[in-house]
Parts: structure tokens; sequence; C-alpha cells
């Protein structure tokens, strides 16, 4: 009858534990989702700002999709590249770009010209593909110095 007892004691007693690891598991969820989001000022490169280093590194790297930091003296530079296309008139946007706590987010689609120009004004991002429009989309944005890592959403 003792073992009995103690067996389910300490059922219980695992049980309570496990149940609180859950909860604390759940709260640590819900205010990573919750933390606040500030949005980062940024500029979208033209090929002529993008910086001598940054840019052989893209001409490199343009053939494929790529996703990179680059920082000098000045600034933080988010490079996204989309790889190979047999078409010309592709653009990148910036969705949105903000960061939290812990991270930097940067969202960014590849449209045709046409989707773009078909877009309302309301919805469109200002932010457009550094230099022409091409066969090998790629955008270069801007932004201030940050040690936060960053998380690509590229379409």
């Amino acid at each position: 009858m003792k073992k009995s007892m103690f067996k389910t004691g300490r059922s219980v007693l695992i049980l309570t534990f496990a149940l609180f690891l859950c909860l604390l598991m759940v709260g640590c969820d819900f205010r990573q989702k919750n933390s606040e989001k500030e949005k980062v000022e940024y500029s979208v490169c033209a090929e002529t700002e993008i910086p001598k280093e940054l840019k052989d590194i893209i001409e490199e790297k343009k053939t494929g999709r790529f996703k990179l930091s680059y920082v000098n003296n000045d600034a933080m530079y988010i490079a996204i590249g989309y790889g190979e296309h047999n078409r010309q008139n592709l653009s990148v946007t910036v969705e949105d770009l903000f960061k939290t706590s812990n991270s930097i987010f940067v969202v960014t689609n590849l449209f045709t010209e046409e989707e773009l120009g078909n877009q309302s004004d309301a919805t469109a991002s200002d932010a457009r593909v550094s230099g022409e429009a091409s066969m090998y989309p790629y955008i270069v944005i801007k932004c201030e110095k940050s040690e936060l890592p960053i998380v690509f959403d590229v379409d």
C-alpha cells in the first residue's frame, strides 16, 4: 500500500512538473510573437551607390539566388538576388523591413513590371530594383549598422 501511494505521489509530481514546463514554453512563445516591431529606416541603393566590394560580390553571385549583408564604416547593406531569369522586365520590391529586440526582418518580392504597374499606390512599395530591371534581379538596401541577425523572407 505504501508503494502504491509513493508511485501515485511521484506520478502527480512528474505530471505537475511537465504541465509547468508546457506553460512556461507557451509563455515564452507568446512573448516572442508579440514583441514590438520597430520600422527600420532604409533606402534602396542605385547602382552608383553600391560599394565596390559589394558590387564585386554581387557580380560573382548574381546567376544564383543569394541573401547577404555587408557592413562598412557608413552603414549596413542588405543584398537579395533572385538568380538568372529568362526575361528582363523583373523588379524586386521591399514589402517590409523592421526589427525586434533580437532580429532584423526583411521581406521582399519579385514582380514583373506589369504586375507592379497594376498595383495601387497604397499597396505598392516605393522600393524597387537596384539599377535597371534585368534578367538577374536583385536589390540592395542601405540602413543603419546593426549587430542583430537578419531574417530573410524572400518570395
